[in-house]
């Protein structure tokens, strides 16, 4: 998946809808394991996910008509498999970006450094609504490929703000950034975050990879990267 590989999309809105919040647990189940089996159900992945058969069904769908899912078999013992799963993510990066679905608050703090940042967040009764993102997240997994020292957070509940500004000493910049307040389009997703020695749940890896293609300040490159050393985003782009 070397080079920008971005393409107008002319799906129609009915499409794109498997792109929204809830249908991507079906996506990512798709590229995290999935892409593993050497066949699968749709009553099975609907009960290993947690989500409506229905919700699967429409998803399955629209996958089978673009050509990343493939379907054997038929009724009740119709089975599928991954027929695509870097088409797939193209997919999604072609309907998902970051910097225009989420609405995102950028700060200066009077703290100094992200260990300082951290530690305070730690302290308080608020890290459990909060989730490493970006550059942080990809720190975090052990895949730092740029220089920047910045605290990024999806902030679970937008009624917190307010209190995080101020345990953290915050205040507002609009140019650059210290601490970046990021409000979740995939909450769904954030569930599936992991814990991290740093007190704060962390974006999952592929959410992350997603999240930093599209981002401004020097995403694609960590994006890229990501994608040649996460062994869960590896295995997307390997041939099938």
């Amino acid at each position: 998946m070397e080079g920008r590989f971005l393409v107008n999309s002319n799906e129609s809105s009915i499409e794109s809808n498997i792109y929204a919040n809830k249908s991507t647990l079906v996506l990512n189940w798709l590229l995290i394991k999935g892409i593993t089996r050497k066949e699968f159900s749709l009553r099975g992945v609907s009960e290993e996910i947690g989500v409506s058969l229905g919700l699967v069904q429409r998803v399955f769908k629209t996958l089978i008509l673009q050509g990343t899912l493939q379907a054997q078999g038929v009724r009740t013992a119709k089975k599928f498999y991954l027929k695509n799963p870097k088409c797939l993510l193209e997919n999604w990066l072609n309907h998902y970006n970051i910097t225009k679905k989420c609405k995102m608050r950028t700060y200066r703090s009077a703290f100094q450094g992200k260990l300082q940042l951290l530690s305070a967040l730690k302290k308080s009764k608020l890290s459990a609504k909060v989730v490493l993102a970006l550059h942080c997240a990809a720190e975090v997994l052990g895949c730092k490929h740029t220089n920047l020292d910045t605290l990024e957070l999806y902030v679970l509940d937008p009624s917190i703000r307010l209190q995080l500004e101020e345990i953290l000493q915050l205040e507002p910049k609009e140019r650059g950034y210290e601490v970046l307040f990021v409000e979740p389009y995939y909450k769904s997703l954030l569930n599936e975050g992991v814990s991290s020695d740093k007190g704060v749940k962390v974006s999952p890896a592929l959410l992350t990879f997603l999240d930093l293609y599209h981002f401004p300040l020097r995403g694609y490159e960590q994006a890229e990267f990501m994608l040649k050393h996460v062994p869960e985003l590896k295995q997307i782009c390997k041939s099938r």
